[in-house]
């Protein structure tokens, strides 16, 4: 993995996979975040992918907040995706496959000394995604 910073898209991979996101059409995207999410029990690199794909899911969410401009898929404006109901669950999966001692995301970053720092960024994803998750369906109830 090609790394610059310990953020969800400041690597190769997430950016790869944003620009996937942003080249599917709307209503394709559902798949290329489930896609992403569910690629987490592969051997490679899929970590930062997943981690991407999670992050567009909490940005997507009611209340969620935006990823900054410039950063991650250009295609979240405008309503141009939308969380399927499986998604935000299936996110909080893989992320905790993702962040264990033992995959290969986990030893990336524990080689490079910053596990701790990477994890916290999988943390807060995941704790987005549970407290949005949880708005939207007391909004449903």
């Amino acid at each position: 993995m090609e790394a610059w910073g310990i953020g969800v898209f400041d690597n190769d991979a997430a950016v790869g996979w944003a620009d996937r996101f942003d080249r599917s059409t709307p209503p394709a995207r559902a798949a290329v975040v489930r896609s992403a999410l569910q690629s987490v029990a592969g051997a490679d690199d899929s970590g930062s992918a997943a981690l991407a794909a999670a992050a567009v899911v909490a940005s997507a969410l009611p209340g969620g907040r935006l990823l900054p401009a410039g950063y991650g898929p250009k295609g979240l404006s405008e309503n141009q995706f939308q969380v399927t109901p499986d998604l935000p669950g299936l996110a909080l999966r893989a992320l905790s496959k993702v962040r264990v001692p033992e995959s290969a995301w986990s030893g990336q970053w524990r080689e490079a000394g910053l596990l701790d720092d990477a994890v916290a960024v999988v943390d807060a994803v995941m704790d987005e995604i549970e407290e949005r998750r949880d708005l939207g369906l007391e909004r449903a109830s």
